[in-house]
């Protein structure tokens, strides 16, 4: 009788190349966020201050590195953005070197803040976008996602912005069947011609098992990673992470998605993380097999 175990067979994890850094991500809300979504992949919160908030000088700092890399364009997001008390400064600061947009839930800007937001766009040379995120146009099913009133104020933020002369873009993380994104779009678009958004744009986002979806939910089974097959007739530097990074108030990290994940810090500063990214979290599987990116463009 043969009693000798097999080898486990080690799995090769496929690396992304840094091909050129052409955009910064700057999670400048940290964790916090004054809502608690069941599907957050960070699981932000009122209480969590896991990852900080970042400084306008911590800010800085990662502008100055980010205009001697090249970088073209910038991303802000976290925790929500408008709750950090040097927001307004943060943005004049990032608009001087470049394209921004900014990810939030709306329900923190009021007309006085849209109109602080329109001055501060009159003074830069670059464009100043906003995405939304929302769940659905109907305020009970969004609501039963992002908590009670979450929707009337997240309109009101629309809204706001709408007046002052900004076309923000509404990201959606999909509930529904792939197959119905095109009738979900329709019907986004109407919502927001309803709130007279000038040039209404749909971005829907494929749910990531992290966070509270994992706990609500589901977490990634066993064999949702990504292997080298997976790039056998798919250009690797098509991932977002070939072409970004993400400054937190902790360090830079490879993503976005990853800001909680230990393994994904990749350096103190930016000039620290110019190198390969092994693909070894199964969210790196999402990224392959939806063709998803964080990025406003779909």
């Amino acid at each position: 009788m043969n009693t000798q175990l097999k080898t486990p067979i080690k799995r090769i994890v496929p690396e992304v190349p840094l091909k050129n850094l052409e955009t910064l991500w700057l999670q400048v809300g940290g964790t916090l966020c004054n809502l608690e979504c069941t599907h957050c992949f960070i699981s932000c919160g009122p209480k969590n201050d896991t990852i900080p908030m970042m400084t306008l000088l911590q800010v800085e700092e990662r502008l100055g590195e980010s205009k001697t890399l090249g970088v073209k364009d910038y991303y802000i997001t976290g925790g929500e953005v408008f709750i950090n008390p040097e927001i307004f400064k943060i943005l004049a600061a990032i608009l001087r070197y470049g394209p921004l947009d900014v990810l939030t839930n709306g329900t923190q800007i009021t007309a006085e803040k849209a109109q602080q937001l329109r001055k501060i766009q009159d003074a830069s040379d670059h464009p100043l976008r906003f995405r939304v995120s929302m769940e659905n146009f109907e305020e009970s099913a969004n609501d039963a996602i992002r908590g009670k009133g979450a929707y009337g104020k997240a309109v009101t933020g629309i809204g706001n912005l709408a007046k002052a002369g900004f076309s923000p873009i509404l990201t959606i993380t999909r509930s529904w069947e792939e197959e119905k994104d095109e009738e979900m779009k329709l019907q986004f678009i109407e919502f927001l011609r309803a709130h007279r958004v000038p040039h209404p744009q749909i971005k829907i986002l494929p749910g990531f098992m992290l966070g509270q979806l994992a706990e609500n939910e589901r977490a990634y089974n066993d064999d949702e990673r990504v292997t080298q097959a997976c790039f056998e007739n798919f250009d690797i530097t098509q991932l977002q992470c070939a072409t970004s990074r993400m400054a937190t108030g902790q360090g830079v990290y490879v993503c976005p998605i990853l800001v909680d994940n230990p393994k994904a810090r990749m350096g103190n500063n930016i000039e620290e993380t110019l190198r390969p990214f092994p693909l070894a979290h199964p969210a790196c599987y999402t990224c392959r097999v939806t063709g998803m990116t964080c990025k406003s463009s779909t």
